[in-house]
Order: structure tokens, then C-alpha cells, then sequence
């Protein structure tokens, strides 16, 4: 790699986070200027999930796979936890939403400095890992450096230039079965994190303040979810009862169906029943963190070696698609925000979750790449 997935994640965050400082004079400066700097931020967080991805290839060994990324990507759960019945109270006060952008931009700033001073991009650039821990992950991490002595010889391997086999990529049949669950996963985790607000105002009919709170609930579960399937997933795959495909295979089906299943039951909830639709948000929302946990996104690192980031990157762009297009159909189909009208929206996401569920368990697979085997 020529710049390192450590600068690239720590400049994303960095550039991201002083642009959320710069939304409040944006938005006074007028829509242009706030929708240019929001597709900057955009641009800026483009960075991160490939880098993060890229990061994962020596530092997490097969056996704590699952719980090092189910971990690590869980924090965008604990975030939203954080975030949504925190806005919610200071939107309530006088000028609050800019303490908002404020004081997410200054904690995504600090965050930057304590992650350059205590991270690397090996084990072997760390300053603060022991020795014995040193050798442990590279021992275990690829299976070439268990023959390598010197550190040199290994520093030089790691860094050699080799060659993106892109339309390998693009024709591998496990490659598409994560993109197409990414896809699927992210319609309805951007649809919930853009619209439940909404949902939560118009059908369940919750104030701010407790729209905040209760928004938040299912991201709880979503958390807690890819923290439970991770360590489910290492300890099935250290007991060698079932294969690592099929351990894929499951949760990342379980990440999909239960949550299908979730927003049929809600396409049924009225105001009547407010604290029902909780709790089936929680649990459609909550089980999509089994695919982050123990489903396509640790799978990624399985098939594509080294080349892990850029498979994230192209699947993370892929399913991003829905992050722009699920908000403007769920606008177009409740024009008056009725229970009705939210059916069709519940409808429409079962679909796609079932589709991405049969595409997924059909084509994906656990062991790596022969083009990821060939790097050079």
C-alpha cells in the first residue's frame, strides 16, 4: 500500500469532523453552501470503511475475526445510541442544533490526535505492542510471515506493489454475493437511520424528546447483536463444528430474514400501539448487526487477502446507492406520512431483505480468492 490505511482513515475522520464544525456557518451562508459541505463530509467518510477494512488484514487473526470487526464496527451503533436522543434534547433548547455540530466536529478532532499517537498500520509499526503479542498476530494473520524471521525481509514483502486483478473482482461470484447483501443490508439501515425520526413523529406519534430516546433503542440492539453473533461466530469456527461458510451463511441469512420479518409486523403497528413498533424496530434494526457481527462484512476479509480494502470500497459504494435512493422513495411513497402509506415502505423492504438474504446463502463462500492468493 502506498499511503496506509492509518493515514487514510485518520485524514478521512480528521477532514470529516472539521467540516461538521463548519455545517453551522454553512447553513447560515445558505443551501448551496450547506449542501456543499455536507458532500464534503460525504466524500471525506468515503474513506473510512475501506481503510478500516484495510487495517483488519494484520490485525485480526482468523480465529477473532469475527469479534475484532463485529467490535470495531459495532461503535457506529454505539454512535447513533449516543447521538439520537442526544440531538433530540438539544434541539430542544435555544440554538442546540449547533452544539450538536460542535461537539461531535471537536470529539471526531480528538478522537483524530489519540488515534495517530496510539495506532499502526502492523503490528510491526506499533511502538506500544509487546513482543510476545507482536509475534502473535503476524504469526497468525498470514500465513507467510510464520516463515519469516527477520523483520526486514517481512517489512519488504508487506510493501510490495502488486497488481488490482479488478475484473476478477467484478466476476467472482462470492464478490457480488456481498455486494448485493451490503446493498440490501444498507436499504434498510439508511432508510431506519434517515426516516425513523419520522416514522417515530408521524405514525407512532412520539414527541422530539422521546423520539430521540426511542430512535435510539434499536441501534442498543443492533449493537449488542454483532457483539453476541461475533463471539457465536469465533467460537463455532475454533470448535470446527461447522464449516466457516456455512457460519457466514447463517447469520448473515438470520441478519436479513428476522429483520424481514420485523417490518412486515410493523407495516401493521398504528399510534395505538406505539411501544409495539418499538420493539419490532428493535428487532428490525437490532438483528442487522448480525451481518456486521458475523455476516458479509467479516466475510469480506476472508475472500479478499489483501486486497480487503479495496473489495470494501467497492461494495461500500455499491451499497451506498441505497443510502441516497431509499430516503428519496420512502419521501415519495408517504407524500402524507400515514400508517398506509408506510406499509408500502415496510413492503418494499422485506422484498429486498429476502432478496439479498437468497442471493447471499446461494453464491458466498468463506475461503479466499484464488485472484487474492495472487497478488503480485
Amino acid at each position: 500500500m502506498k499511503y496506509g490505511p492509518k493515514k487514510i482513515l485518520g485524514i478521512s475522520m480528521l477532514i470529516g469532523s472539521i467540516f461538521t464544525i463548519l455545517i453551522v456557518p454553512s447553513a447560515q451562508l445558505g443551501f448551496g453552501v450547506l449542501m456543499t459541505c455536507r458532500f464534503l463530509i460525504g466524500l471525506a467518510h468515503g474513506m473510512m470503511w475501506p481503510a478500516v477494512s484495510a487495517m483488519f488484514i494484520k490485525w485480526a487473526p482468523p480465529f477473532e475475526k469475527s469479534r475484532i470487526i463485529g467490535f470495531a464496527t459495532s461503535g457506529a451503533n454505539i454512535g447513533n445510541v449516543i447521538a439520537l436522543p442526544l440531538g433530540g434534547f438539544l434541539c430542544g433548547l435555544e440554538d442546540g442544533w449547533k452544539l450538536m455540530f460542535y461537539l461531535f466536529g471537536f470529539l471526531g478532532i480528538l478522537w483524530f490526535v489519540l488515534f495517530v499517537c496510539l495506532t499502526a498500520d502492523s503490528p510491526l509499526e506499533h511502538r506500544f505492542i509487546s513482543s510476545e503479542e507482536k509475534s502473535f498476530v503476524i504469526t497468525h494473520t498470514c500465513e507467510d510471515f510464520s516463515k519469516i524471521n527477520e523483520e526486514e525481509p517481512l517489512r519488504t514483502k508487506v510493501n510490495k506493489p502488486y497488481r488490482i486483478p479488478w475484473m476478477s473482482i467484478f466476476t467472482s461470484k462470492p464478490s457480488i454475493a456481498i455486494f448485493i447483501a451490503h446493498l440490501c443490508h444498507n436499504w434498510g439501515n439508511y432508510m431506519f437511520l434517515t426516516q425513523l425520526p419520522s416514522f417515530m413523529k408521524d405514525v407512532l406519534r412520539f414527541d422530539i424528546k422521546s423520539n430521540g430516546l426511542f430512535s435510539s433503542i434499536p441501534y442498543i440492539s443492533c449493537w449488542m447483536c454483532a457483539m453476541i453473533s461475533s463471539v457465536i461466530s469465533d467460537k463455532l469456527i475454533i470448535s470446527g463444528t461447522i464449516s466457516k461458510s456455512s457460519i457466514r451463511k447463517i447469520f448473515n441469512g438470520i441478519g436479513l430474514i428476522v429483520p424481514m420479518i420485523a417490518v412486515l409486523l410493523l407495516s401493521m403497528v398504528t399510534c395505538a400501539n406505539p411501544y409495539m413498533g418499538v420493539v419490532l424496530l428493535a428487532f428490525g434494526v437490532g438483528f442487522l448487526g448480525c451481518n456486521s457481527g458475523a455476516g458479509f462484512q467479516v466475510n469480506i476479509n476472508e475472500i479478499g487477502g489483501d486486497f480487503s480494502g479495496i473489495l470494501f470500497g467497492i461494495s461500500n459504494t455499491f451499497a451506498t446507492i441505497s443510502g441516497i435512493v431509499s430516503p428519496y422513495i420512502v419521501g415519495v411513497l408517504t407524500p402524507d406520512s400515514t400508517q398506509h402509506e408506510w406499509q408500502h415502505v415496510f413492503y418494499l423492504t422485506a422484498v429486498i431483505y429476502l432478496f439479498g438474504a437468497i442471493v447471499y446463502i446461494l453464491f458466498s463462500k468463506a475461503s479466499i480468492e484464488k485472484w487474492a492468493k495472487n497478488c503480485n
